[in-house]
């Protein structure tokens, strides 16, 4: 598989009062996003743990989408969310570099996802270790497990997240 990106949008909302509206335009965003040229994949996820925190995953073929006229066109770089920004107690946007598919995570499933700074742990069976590359670059590494339960007690340093949207998009061969 060829080299590809991986763009990773992590929001902590504080307004539970817009938070039913903030979730009906992100799915609607999300379509937007991956009309984008280049976009691949796209999926939300919840926190399992922590109430009001999200994520949204997308496979991009390279990070020169987020320099195109079309995705600047499309409101990315947070132009289409202005109106939410103040509800955003996090906001952080990271670029991995990955050669094997993400994750497609189930609505039964689990995401594991682990911050690191080491990047040559040994991993165990279905761990996948993503470099990050790019935008905000909060942690060198992160690892990715999708899971068929919750864990016990989390590693330090993740959350574990529920999907709320199917994975979307012209999904890329593997």
């Amino acid at each position: 598989m060829a080299q590809l990106t991986i763009y990773m949008v992590e929001h902590l909302f504080s307004r539970p009062d817009w938070e039913k509206e903030w979730n009906a335009w992100y799915e609607g965003n999300l379509k937007v996003l991956l009309g984008v040229p280049g976009f691949l994949t796209g999926q939300r996820f919840r926190s399992a743990g922590v109430a009001r925190r999200y994520m949204a995953m997308y496979t991009v073929d390279s990070p020169a989408v987020f320099e195109s006229a079309v995705y600047k066109a499309a409101g990315g770089g947070g132009t289409n969310s202005q109106r939410f920004r103040e509800a955003y107690e996090i906001w952080i946007r990271n670029l991995f570099d990955v050669t094997q598919a993400i994750p497609n995570v189930g609505p039964q499933d689990y995401l594991l996802v682990e911050d690191t700074a080491n990047g040559n742990a040994p991993l165990n069976p279905g761990v996948q270790r993503i470099t990050c590359s790019g935008l905000h670059k909060t942690t060198p590494f992160r690892c990715l497990s999708v899971l068929s339960s919750p864990p016990q007690a989390l590693p330090p340093n993740s959350i574990c997240y529920r999907a709320i949207t199917a994975q979307q998009g012209p999904l890329y061969k593997v």
